[in-house]
């Protein structure tokens, strides 16, 4: 699986019910709020599996997913509720 279709995943994990809207695959903008946001969570994902955690930059990646996370969702309800689809 590529980086935007694993990014993606996580998102639509996260708000189920804005699955379905095909527009997502050929919007340039949200596939790279994607991209952004599973390289954030692999960064995460593996700081929290470290021996020698850093308690400070995990704090920075999970703030930083949360962002990009809610940044991904309120794009996806504004081009599913604007009409725009």
């Amino acid at each position: 699986m590529d980086v935007q279709k694993a990014g993606m995943t996580r998102l639509l994990l996260a708000a189920p019910e804005l699955r379905n809207s095909p527009w997502m695959m050929q919007d340039l903008a949200f596939l790279q709020l994607c991209e952004m946001y599973e390289h954030a969570c692999v960064r995460r994902d593996a700081l929290r599996c470290a021996s020698d955690k850093d308690d400070e930059s995990l704090l920075r990646l999970e703030e930083e997913c949360r962002a990009l996370q809610a940044a991904a969702i309120a794009y996806i309800r504004e081009r599913k509720f604007s009409g725009i689809i």
